[in-house]
């Protein structure tokens, strides 16, 4: 099993940029950039509240999902 970020959907379903998120995370554009592909093997539990809040996310369901490799 794997858990995925699904940063890059949620983006496009609002149509912001990496660089938008990362201006209004205050986080920097390469860790967005490592998040939106999956490049990162630990997510800190900070920056994917600083995200989640950047987006107007309640529900982390909307950020990650678990799936079967």
């Amino acid at each position: 099993m794997e858990i995925r970020f699904k940063l890059k959907e949620a983006l496009n379903e609002i149509g912001m940029s990496q660089k938008e998120l990362a201006e209004k995370s205050g986080l920097r554009a390469n860790a967005i950039s490592e998040m939106v592909n999956n490049q990162r093997t630990t997510i800190n539990r900070e920056h994917a509240a600083l995200v989640a809040k950047a987006l107007d996310i309640t529900d982390m369901n909307e950020l990650f999902t678990i799936e079967d490799k």
